[in-house]
């Protein structure tokens, strides 16, 4: 008897932990960033330091109430940030959340079409470590019936019924299996009028859902492709790192390739090769012309 009420009592408490985490639903927006390997605490704080520049630039009021926080943390145990890194639980992917509560008027669309128009059309060098920073507007658990209520608030906001608004769906999914983007789509079909029609080519928004685990990201992006997928560096090339030492041999070799004129006059022509491994160095050009390393 002993035996089973101990046994009851047990499963009545993980029952009741479980029904706990499944009422308590959360809400969050920020910004969901891709790094290179192995970079994930540098990619944090230079999120940081991006985000609070920006901050400052938009919503100078929001940076002020920031500052005198950080002057009440320093006195006081409670503390209380405007930026918080979520974790993700996945390599290389970091969630920054944002402090809805103390900083409401913060806008991530707003602050990521000011980092994208200085990137892009400003030419400015923002990021080291970030590759892409993706605004998300909805952080919730992975759930069809969740995804389709906040779906709504962003097909009601984007898609106006003035004209068509081409659309695409961009669909990722980590460590799950229980939510495919077939189930996701039909969804979304079922939100979206008609009139606006699906563009892989050219659309004019692209509905961004990514679900890592139990945990579901959510927004519409415009300019998807203009902005390459949301890349805040430029390129979008890994960047190599300046503490690591040069080689003794540099291997920028001159390479002079003879070439005969008609009038048998040589001419000489410079070619630099910066990588031993590149796309340049193919076993055509060594066979057909004439090469002579100096």
């Amino acid at each position: 008897m002993q035996q089973q009420k101990y046994k009851k009592k047990k499963f009545q408490k993980h029952q009741r932990s479980g029904q706990q985490n499944s009422q308590s639903d959360f809400l969050y927006n920020g910004f969901l960033i891709t790094c290179d390997k192995n970079r994930e605490r540098e990619a944090v704080k230079e999120a940081y330091q991006i985000i609070e520049q920006y901050v400052e630039l938009i919503y100078p009021q929001e940076s002020q109430k920031h500052e005198k926080l950080l002057e009440q943390n320093t006195n006081n145990k409670a503390i209380v940030k405007m930026l918080y890194n979520f974790d993700t639980k996945v390599k290389c992917v970091i969630f920054i959340r944002i402090n809805n509560q103390e900083f409401p008027s913060i806008d991530v669309d707003e602050l990521s079409r000011i980092i994208l128009s200085d990137v892009y059309e400003k030419q400015q060098q923002v990021a080291r470590y970030i590759y892409r920073m993706i605004p998300i507007q909805y952080v919730f658990r992975a759930t069809l019936d969740e995804f389709k209520k906040h779906a709504q608030f962003l097909v009601n906001k984007h898609f106006q019924l003035d004209r068509p608004h081409p659309w695409f769906l961009i669909f990722k999914t980590r460590y799950t299996d229980k939510i495919n983007k077939q189930q996701v789509l039909s969804i979304l079909q079922g939100l979206i009028e008609p009139l606006h029609y699906q563009d892989w080519q050219e659309p004019e928004f692209v509905f961004f859902v990514e679900v890592n685990g139990a945990i579901m990201y959510i927004n519409i992006l415009p300019k998807y492709h203009e902005y390459r997928e949301y890349s805040i560096r430029k390129g979008g090339q890994p960047v190599q790192d300046i503490d690591i030492p040069e080689r003794k041999n540099n291997f920028v070799d001159k390479i002079v390739k003879k070439v005969r004129c008609q009038n048998e006059q040589e001419v000489k022509n410079v070619i630099n090769i910066q990588d031993p491994n590149s796309d340049f160095q193919k076993k055509e050009f060594f066979v057909e012309q004439d090469v002579e390393l100096l």
